[in-house]
């Protein structure tokens, strides 16, 4: 039996009951309007059936407004359902003055908005927990343009990252027997390195192949993340040796290979999923295959040729001398990577360029590329950097080809990571000290 079903069918068994203690016939005014009077009514229910009827309401209504009312809508929710802020000074003031359990539940009560109640009624809801996914979704969409959302979003950030606690999440290994409609969605949301075709995805689920994803009980056949693996002989630096159609992974592998992770669902960007997976992956194929010594990844460098294209248009860089500068002004040049000499020139200067980039160039002292963040807050080791790892048009265009492996050493993992969460220490092996130098 498919328990998730089940549970879906039995709270649709149970709004459909509560539908005859509601009268939608009390509630006028415009698609919006209706809609937040749904909204304060579902916030101000007692009642489980009747609760869950107007949960289901409100879904089903707001999914069908179009763009411009959705944002009518979170607007208005935004501003009505907020957190009173005279009334938490208020509780605030008499905390101050009596700093007792009791005042303290008041103050916290008071500073949890009516906004974070109603998304909770709302995941009440038959697939609510895709809506509030969805909802999400759209709201990030909004910020850009209506940046006083963001108090919003963080409620829903709270809220998610609470629900999609891994706790809750159900790891699944993904191959060639996986129902179809999941393997259409891998495909789909395979982001890092494009499949063209089933026959491209067959080659990623073979024998020395693993692919792993995260699903949640109210979403089994959504999967949330997926990384990719391949098992190889020694820690590989070239994407091509792995996804290319004459690649030809050695059997007797003795190294877990991460080369693709891909958050699968917009509307839980920023909630910490990888993480977790990758440490959990790791334990998975330990156990599975003992003779697989070594994990690290082959990882992009998403945003290092923007950054070298616009230290190099500036009069000074603090991280490139003069004379580096004049030679990585090749890369300016139509196919400067098909020219032997010019690659040769080139391939000291933009690894080293590409060491400072992902070490020295910091936002809020940590570190501005948002793979080298998420490997180093994992605990992981930048353990080299690859010339040509990634030759198609997408590795010129993104990283003038260069790819980066992060090493994840068993023994080190966790001394790195709160190295990293302390103090700000970045682990890095002996080969990049050498570039650096």
């Amino acid at each position: 039996m498919n328990i998730g079903r089940f549970a879906q069918n039995l709270v649709d068994s149970i709004a459909d009951a509560g539908e005859k203690f509601i009268d939608l016939k009390m509630f006028r005014g415009s698609s919006t309007q209706f809609l937040l009077q749904l909204c304060t009514d579902l916030i101000s229910h007692k009642g489980v059936a009747s609760g869950l009827a107007l949960a289901r309401e409100v879904v089903n209504r707001y999914s069908v407004l179009s763009m411009a009312e959705k944002l009518t809508f979170l607007m208005e929710v935004n501003k009505k359902m907020g957190p009173n802020l005279e009334e938490i000074k208020v509780v605030a003031t008499k905390y101050v003055k009596e700093p007792s359990e009791g005042n303290l539940e008041k103050l916290t009560q008071n500073i949890q908005s009516c906004r974070r109640k109603l998304f909770s009624r709302m995941i009440m809801a038959p697939n609510g927990t895709q809506a509030i996914v969805s909802l999400r979704e759209d709201l990030l969409g909004f910020l850009q343009t209506n940046p006083e959302l963001r108090a919003m979003d963080n409620d829903l950030k709270t809220l998610l990252t609470s629900w999609f606690n891994p706790g809750f999440l159900i790891l699944k290994k993904i191959d060639w027997d996986t129902e179809a409609s999941i393997l259409e969605k891998i495909i789909e949301y395979e982001a890092v390195h494009d499949i063209g075709n089933w026959n491209d995805l067959k080659k990623r689920l073979m024998a020395d192949r693993r692919c792993f994803a995260y699903f949640h009980p109210s979403l089994e056949d959504e999967p949330l993340i997926f990384v990719e693996v391949a098992l190889t002989k020694g820690i590989t630096g070239s994407i091509q040796s792995i996804i290319s159609e004459d690649s030809n992974i050695n059997d007797e592998g003795n190294t877990a290979i991460f080369y693709s992770i891909n958050n699968c669902q917009r509307g839980l960007r920023k909630i910490p999923l990888g993480n977790f997976l990758i440490k959990t992956v790791v334990k998975e194929i330990a156990s599975e295959l003992p003779a697989i010594k070594k994990y690290s990844t082959l990882s992009p460098i998403p945003g290092f040729a923007v950054w070298l294209l616009n230290e190099l248009s500036k009069q000074n860089s603090e991280f490139i001398s003069e004379k580096e500068r004049e030679i990585l002004k090749i890369v300016n040049e139509k196919n400067w990577h098909a020219d032997t000499k010019k690659c040769k020139r080139l391939k000291k200067p933009l690894v080293k360029a590409c060491a400072n980039y992902l070490l020295n160039v910091k936002k809020f002292e940590k570190p501005i590329n948002s793979v080298a963040k998420f490997h180093f807050g994992n605990g992981a080791q930048l353990y080299r950097i690859n010339w040509m790892g990634n030759t198609s048009a997408h590795g010129i265009s993104e990283s003038f080809g260069l790819m980066v492996n992060y090493l994840y050493d068993l023994k080190q993992i966790e001394s790195n990571h709160e190295a990293y969460v302390q103090d700000g220490t970045l682990a890095i092996s002996k080969t990049i000290r050498s570039v650096l130098k």
